[in-house]
């Protein structure tokens, strides 16, 4: 089994990264577990959610103004703050986040900032913002 997450991981890894990803789908539920693994890497132990949030720059940034990344965890209880964590490597969730896309009809791919929860038992959610 832990053998068929890592290959899992590691397939959706290539395809976030390159050409892969126009001939693979994935479907939400594995585009979410891939984001959890990255962030819960450098997590504590007793890491209760994960939360992954991309925004897009700030009107009046410029064109190059980078989009906003948050990568978070609630650890202990889970009432506890969300602190920031070091994700496996800095863009990873945003390029996996991305793959969303390929899920979603025309329409529903104008989406511009996403937040990803993960919880320890696996429940998760996915909130997408449009512009207005």
């Amino acid at each position: 089994m832990q053998m068929t997450k890592a290959a899992g991981f590691t397939i959706l890894a290539l395809a976030a990264s390159g050409a892969a990803l126009a001939q693979t789908r994935f479907t939400d539920a594995e585009i979410v577990g891939a984001i959890g693994k990255c962030l819960t890497e450098n997590a504590p132990e007793d890491w209760q959610t994960v939360i992954f949030t991309l925004d897009p720059a700030p009107a009046g940034a410029g064109t190059q103004a980078a989009p906003t990344v948050t990568h978070q965890v609630i650890a202990g209880a889970a009432t506890n703050p969300p602190k920031d964590v070091k994700p496996c490597r800095a863009d990873y969730a945003s390029q996996a986040s991305n793959t969303f896309r390929e899920n979603q009809d025309e329409k529903s791919r104008g989406w511009t900032g996403v937040t990803v929860t993960l919880h320890r038992d696996r429940r998760y959610s996915i909130a997408f913002r449009y512009p207005k």
